[in-house]
């Protein structure tokens, strides 16, 4: 991905030069637009190739979908209603990386909807399970 890019990028700045007057003649301004355009592209390939990262790891999609979650419920007003995803990851799951993600999404949920006990309790939940996986 990293060639691809690099190659696209290069072929666009080359472009970008070879139709455009001298680098000379340009004023300063056309000169920084070729800037923030080739910085715009960068960054619009690093997006790409993020992900990809992404969805071709099992671990990182699913903690990317529950934080996903999490956010529609709350633009919804409704942020509280994840915990039943959370709750049921944690039922389902027994892969470490997707249950400490869980751990801390549904523990911050409950502290935000007004039950910190809980929260706390789930917390010490995880903690335990990663010092009995750790001896």
């Amino acid at each position: 991905m990293h060639t691809v890019k690099t190659t696209l990028l290069g072929a666009t700045a080359a472009a970008l030069i070879a139709f455009s007057p001298a680098a000379k003649a340009q004023e300063l301004s056309d000169i920084e637009l070729m800037q923030s355009f080739l910085n715009l592209m960068t960054q619009y390939y690093d997006l790409i190739e993020a992900t990809h990262d992404i969805a071709g790891d099992s671990e990182k999609a699913a903690i990317m979908q529950m934080q996903k979650i999490q956010e529609v419920y709350e633009e919804r007003g409704d942020k509280a209603r994840s915990v039943d995803v959370l709750q049921k990851v944690l039922e389902d799951s027994r892969n470490p990386t997707i249950r400490n993600a869980a751990y801390l999404m549904l523990s911050e949920t409950l502290k935000e909807s007004g039950r910190a006990s809980e929260a706390l309790e789930l917390l010490q939940r995880g903690l335990d399970e990663n010092i009995k996986a750790a001896n």
